[in-house]
């Protein structure tokens, strides 16, 4: 006998709200590559509607996963989608990581972009004067 019978409901609820979440992170996220702009307002107010919603599951995922893991009898199946919840929250974080750094990369001036730009093999090599790695440095002259 599972102590809180409608959890997989919710916890299925919860799995499709991150999903949608997730989704509007992946639409930032190519929205900020292919332009190389901020997101637009529209798409920055629908996340910031979110939000509230997501603190709110959390806290409730908090006490589900708590259940799962403390001593009650918990299915295999709610701890699995706990888990599965918790994975896909992490790659949500990643996601809005990597999202904030574009953001901060594509807010730069095109001077200060241009110098911090990715620097490419053999690069810092040549720069003191030594051969890229894997070539044969240049034979003395005879």
């Amino acid at each position: 006998m599972q102590p809180n019978p409608g959890a997989e409901d919710e916890i299925a609820r919860f799995t499709r709200f991150i999903d949608e979440f997730h989704a509007l992170l992946l639409e930032e996220n190519r929205r900020m590559r292919e332009s190389a702009a901020p997101p637009d307002e529209a798409l920055l107010e629908k996340k910031k509607a979110l939000l509230p919603e997501l603190d709110r599951r959390l806290a409730r995922l908090k006490v589900l996963a708590d259940e799962a893991a403390g001593g009650s009898p918990v299915s295999p199946d709610r701890r699995r989608a706990v888990k599965e919840a918790r994975n896909r929250l992490l790659q949500i974080l990643m996601l809005d990581r990597e999202n904030e750094r574009l953001l901060l990369k594509n807010s730069l001036p095109p001077k200060i972009r241009q110098a911090y730009a990715k620097v490419a093999p053999g690069q810092v090599a040549r720069a003191y004067g030594q051969p890229p790695p894997g070539t044969q440095p240049p034979s003395p002259p005879a």
